[in-house]
């Protein structure tokens, strides 16, 4: 699924790990196939939500494949990742940290407890009008384990 141990890119061109980035609970990463949407947008969207799991100490970050270099650094989405104020984009830079990479047009969301432990998984198709929806669900199931 995802080598932990592969450094990724971040918005301001550090290497980091993901122990790096994991929350006091746990982290959520979601992987954006080729063709996904892009960096500002995936955080725009999911701001409130992320902002949410942030509060309970799970982070929430976005990967995007090596080919996907244009969807995560370009201006808008640094701009974005700057106004988050902490690491939330990442390039796959050295194009080792997918085993099995997410689908085109699709998301792969995985939830890992502060071990780095995988808890949960979720593949989401883009394609489809619901794939908002069904991320939310994901991110709120997340919330909602961490509250018990």
């Amino acid at each position: 699924m995802i080598d932990t141990s592969v450094p990724l890119l971040s918005h301001d061109y550090t290497h980091l790990f993901l122990r790096d980035v994991i929350g006091r609970r746990g982290l959520i990463v979601v992987g954006v196939g080729k063709a996904g949407e892009r960096g500002f947008q995936m955080l725009y969207r999911f701001s409130d939500i992320c902002d949410c799991l942030e509060e309970c100490g799970i982070n929430v970050i976005f990967v995007y494949q090596k080919e996907s270099v244009r969807h995560v650094q370009d201006a808008p989405s640094l701009f974005g990742a700057r106004c988050r104020q902490r690491p939330c984009l990442f390039l796959d830079d050295d194009g080792q940290f997918f085993r099995g990479p997410p689908h085109p047009k699709s998301l792969r969301a995985v939830y890992l407890d502060p071990q780095m432990r995988r808890l949960d998984t979720a593949d989401i198709g883009l394609r489809e009008e619901t794939w908002d929806p069904l991320l939310r669900a994901f991110f709120a199931q997340v919330v909602a384990r961490s509250m018990h």
